[in-house]
């Protein structure tokens, strides 16, 4: 009797974690990156990650498209926004001590993550990379690589020198190859 209350215990103890694992991915409360296949027209490619912005760099420069230049050029911009933001309250006479000492510990945490995002970047290049980005976001980590294809030998690669320089276990990584 109690040999058959544990089976049963364990089974709807797995049934839930199903239900719950099904649901998280149907409501796709995870960090997503988009793909967008370089063979389209110039109009209709999307390089920005940021969808709070409804222009993309690459729709704003005309010629030759990079993924890689563009993204950085709008993440530099958006943190040099970021940055500037945080400075102004900082600087702010009117602004609580409270809020001053958060925004100061805001822009150290930024540009921890900035000194982070370049490390990653450079070292995944130094390994042979023709280049990648990186995107921290609170507990994971999601890297594009430029690449025909990634073997077993390259994404262990890249998610040893990501884990060694953000601290992330394996579960927190994703690896996006972009062409």
């Amino acid at each position: 009797m109690i040999l058959f209350k544990r089976k049963a215990l364990l089974i709807g103890l797995f049934i839930v974690l199903l239900i719950i694992s099904i649901y998280l991915l149907v409501t796709e409360n995870y960090p997503q990156v988009i793909y967008r296949d370089n063979s389209l027209p110039d109009a209709e490619k999307v390089s920005s990650l940021n969808p709070s912005t409804s222009e993309s760099v690459s729709a704003k420069n005309g010629g030759e498209k990079d993924f890689f230049v563009d993204y950085r050029l709008e993440r530099d911009r958006l943190r040099s926004q970021e940055a500037d933001y945080l400075r102004e309250i900082i600087n702010n006479p009117n602004a609580s001590q409270e809020s001053k000492e958060k925004a100061q510990k805001d822009l150290i945490a930024l540009a921890e993550k900035v000194e982070k995002e370049m490390n990653v970047e450079n070292l995944i290049k130094a390994k042979g990379f023709e280049d990648a980005v990186i995107i921290l976001s609170g507990d994971s980590a999601n890297v594009i690589v430029k690449s025909e294809g990634l073997s077993t030998k390259e994404v262990a690669q890249i998610t040893d020198i990501v884990t060694r320089t953000t601290g992330f276990s394996l579960e927190k990584i994703t690896i996006v190859e972009r062409k």
